[in-house]
């Protein structure tokens, strides 16, 4: 059992974003990620539908053996997390929402923090309770930008075409709530953090996958799952394999 995959899945591309993180700190263990890039995004569906179609993505990773399920993605996170765990009770589900939570909170008290994310993670109110909940003392904001998901599924973030579109969402907000601290509450969104930094020098970025990545480790510890040995390379799956994702995976490999 100890040397089988992690699964790690997304609405898309956007948990790729999460390996490098997950292979730098368990080297040993092999991923068998999925993106379900035929019906991205995920942020302006139901809840039923998000909950629905992680299910159906939890299910294709433990038909494969998996002995951890990793969702690297915030809006399965703040949708359909009890789902998952009560559907896999035989398996360990880890969230990102928490174990950033707690990061953000050991890191940024005290400051400004603003979030961005898709219109269901925004919605659902789920990192402000987190953050709540682990004694976060700063002030905290949220907002949705539902245009960047998109763009990034499709290949056209970049140019000065799509940071007219970065400004559009976030100037105002950046600058009318005097924010210190950036959380990218999605995790497509360190794709176009160049652009982000490039545009909001004086931000301090937090990408939550290091966070994802630590709590992994330490479920697998706990469970007594972590690899002996080296496991193979990793899989990288997805429902419609398009030239973005080949292109991040190529990347990130």
């Amino acid at each position: 059992m100890m040397n089988k995959p992690i699964g790690l899945f997304d609405s898309g591309v956007g948990g790729l974003s999460c390996v490098p993180a997950i292979k730098k700190l368990l080297p040993r263990e092999q991923i068998i990620f999925y993106g379900d890039t035929a019906r991205a995004p995920y942020g302006s569906r139901s809840a039923d539908e998000i909950t629905a179609f992680s299910l159906e993505s939890a299910k294709l990773l433990t038909d494969k053996g998996c002995k951890l399920l990793s969702v690297g993605c915030n809006t399965i996170s703040c949708v359909a997390l009890g789902a998952l765990q009560d559907a896999f009770p035989g398996v360990p589900v880890v969230g990102i929402i928490e174990p950033a939570a707690k990061e953000i909170t050991r890191l940024c008290s005290g400051k400004r923090v603003g979030l961005i994310g898709t219109e269901a993670t925004v919605k659902s109110g789920a990192h402000e309770k987190a953050l709540i909940a682990c004694g976060f003392k700063g002030e905290y904001f949220a907002k949705a930008c539902p245009d960047f998901v998109p763009c990034i599924e499709a290949g056209t973030a970049d140019g000065e075409a799509f940071e007219a579109i970065v400004r559009l969402s976030l100037d105002s907000f950046v600058k009318d709530n005097a924010l210190d601290v950036l959380v990218l509450g999605c995790t497509h969104f360190p794709f176009i953090r160049k652009h982000i930094e490039k545009l909001y020098p004086h931000l301090t970025v937090f990408d939550p996958a290091e966070a994802l990545a630590a709590e992994t480790k330490r479920v697998l510890e706990e469970k007594g799952l972590l690899a002996t040995e080296p496991c193979g390379r990793n899989i990288y799956l997805a429902s419609r394999q398009h030239e973005t994702f080949k292109k991040f995976v190529s990347e990130i490999e």
